[in-house]
């Protein structure tokens, strides 16, 4: 097996550990460094921006073990697709969770208002608003979505979903499927929470007629892809008033340009990546890897396994 990312150390330390007769293990922090192995290796864990640019050399690939959610990177159709492909599944569902819902309680109860205020020797008592009674809309109710669901559930918010297919989470209150239903899908919502793949069916999914079937009231979040955020469209609402604010985890383009207008965009908030970085779980996503390796050995099926179709 090659582990394949900056920090495949760490995650070979953690390997190392358990006791897997048969599998051997080599080490790459770059595509340079891997190319010595790939005439052996049928097992990939790693980065997949980085496994695509060995893809096609990879000549006994079997199998390969994400350490990102999302797998775009390997869904070309024109890559091949003569492989197992797993994802991580849910393991970043709660860490997201709790990423969507600091951002909402901090624009309902007025967090950064009241700092700058007290900045200011200013006594602010502004009511604040709640998130009972709110509503939720979600784009993408894959494992990350519904446990999003689930917690707003609990906080009290009505919920809805969008999606192309699915509608198997009980934490949604109705469905709106297909682009058909995207602007019914925007009316009326409170909080839009996307988090889409990056596929050509929701590229720029969220463009300005979607922003314009928003309520003004509305916060959106993005962490799934920035590719689906027509972020000229997004700067536009913003500027005009459109929508109420928005936090972005993902842009487009990573690191963003000194120059991006999305640096001075009014009530836009840039998290930079940060909701749920893959090096702060190498256990967790070892674990992930030691369960599907066992099933891997045995000719079981393996879960999170992802469609090269694609869906959410």
């Amino acid at each position: 097996m090659l582990i394949l990312s900056p920090v495949a150390q760490r995650y070979f330390e953690v390997i190392r550990r358990y006791h897997l007769p048969g599998l051997s293990v080599v080490v790459a922090k770059d595509v340079a460094e891997a190319r010595r192995w790939l005439d052996n290796c049928n097992i990939v864990f790693g980065r997949p921006d980085l496994i695509r640019l060995i893809l096609p050399d990879l000549k006994r690939l079997e199998w390969v073990q994400s350490t990102y959610a999302g797998v775009r990177a390997l869904l070309d159709p024109a890559s091949r697709q003569d492989y197992l492909l797993t994802n991580l599944g849910a393991l970043y569902g709660p860490v997201m969770t709790e990423y969507v819902f600091c951002h909402l309680l901090m624009h309902e109860r007025r967090a950064l208002e009241r700092y700058h205020a007290q900045r200011r020797s200013v006594w602010d008592s502004t009511v604040p608003g709640t998130l009972r009674g709110k509503l939720m809309g979600l784009m993408g109710v894959g494992k990350i979505g519904s446990r999003i669901a689930q917690t707003a559930k609990h906080l009290g918010l009505r919920t809805r979903g969008y999606t192309r297919i699915s509608s198997g989470c009980e934490f949604i209150d109705a469905y709106c499927h297909g682009e058909e239903w995207l602007l019914p899908f925007a009316e009326g919502l409170d909080y839009v929470v996307c988090t889409l793949p990056d596929t050509p069916e929701t590229k720029g999914l969220i463009d300005a007629a979607f922003l314009e079937a928003l309520p003004s009231r509305a916060v959106l979040l993005n962490i799934g892809r920035g590719g689906v955020v027509d972020e000229a469209a997004l700067v536009e609402a913003l500027e005009g008033g459109g929508i109420a604010t928005a936090v972005l985890d993902v842009v487009q383009e990573e690191p963003l340009p000194a120059s991006h207008p999305l640096w001075t965009t009014p009530n836009l908030h840039l998290t930079f990546h940060t909701a749920a970085p893959d090096s702060d779980y190498p256990a967790q996503l070892v674990a992930i890897f030691l369960q599907n390796y066992q099933r891997f050995v045995h000719g079981w099926p393996l879960e999170h396994r992802v469609s090269f179709g694609g869906a959410y």
